[in-house]
């Protein structure tokens, strides 16, 4: 009786597992793959697409190589899934997976390495589709994010000056807010400027994530010249070389929903200034 009913078990499920893993497809310029998938009539991602991924690589040796999963993201890598000017770039192979597919490839070691000569080392690699989003959803998601994150850095500012009882500050166009503490006769700073400034770095919540002065190294930049960010670029515009005062930064003006260091994701920045050049 045992033995009829997992005669009945393996039947029903030897589809499934031939599903799951297909056999091996070779290809003309000699990678070999197989996909690892239970609905390979899943949506596919195409050129232009927002990708999460995994991705392992591995020697001829089976040594490890490479690992996404250093970057500690469960979600998957972010990537723009472009087409490569590399016909045998391996990124291209996630155009054969649906969400939560995996493949696995073998590349001749001389199709990504000029300096290998030998034929038969090969690479091999072990890729996972962990999600993906059509490049129009994409954009339409982040908008809706940023216009979100854009009217709680609004109130988030606006509490902090009424917090702390600041009110010789302005808002630009850009929605810096700023206040020039110590106005001198020097130049009006403008963009291609190399100048040189003293800062104090901190969030809304008063923790100092910067310094300079306590590194004794003025910081030195070419206006406009994207060497800073954003909201320090343009921010700085509005004082004179030799003023002090202070910017209030948005986060998309910063670093928007990246983490940095002590900075987390989202965040407002508050800069005081010394323009010593």
């Amino acid at each position: 009786m045992r033995f009829f009913i997992f005669g009945i078990l393996f039947f029903f499920l030897l589809p499934v597992f031939a599903c799951h893993k297909q056999k091996w497809i070779h290809t003309s310029n000699g990678i070999s793959y197989q996909l690892f998938s239970l609905d390979t009539s899943k949506a596919k991602p195409i050129y232009g697409d927002r990708i999460w991924m995994h991705l392992r690589k591995y020697s001829d040796e089976n040594k490890e190589i490479f690992n996404t999963n250093i970057f500690e993201t469960t979600s998957g890598v972010e990537l723009e899934f472009k087409q490569s000017t590399n016909a045998n770039d391996v990124i291209q192979f996630f155009s054969l997976l649906g969400k939560g597919d995996s493949i696995k490839l073998k590349v001749p070691a001389h199709l990504l390495d000029s300096s290998i000569h030998r034929r038969n080392k090969k690479y091999t690699f072990i890729m996972t589709l962990v999600d993906f989003k059509t490049k129009s959803a994409y954009e339409t998601e982040k908008i809706n994010q940023a216009q979100a994150q854009q009217a709680l850095d609004s109130t988030a500012m606006e509490n902090y000056l009424q917090r702390n009882l600041l009110k010789n500050f302005v808002v630009d166009s850009s929605g810096i807010w700023y206040a020039i503490n110590n106005t001198e006769n020097g130049d009006s700073i403008k963009k291609g400027m190399l100048i040189k400034i003293h800062y104090k770095g901190y969030l809304l919540n008063n923790l100092v994530f910067d310094n300079s002065h306590e590194r004794k190294t003025p910081l030195q930049f070419t206006v406009g010249a994207k060497q800073v960010i954003d909201g320090l670029d343009i921010g700085i515009q509005h004082f004179r070389i030799g003023d002090k005062g202070t910017l209030i930064i948005p986060s998309r003006l910063a670093y928007g929903d990246r983490s940095v260091g002590a900075i987390p994701s989202n965040s407002v920045l508050v800069f005081e200034v010394e323009i010593l050049k």
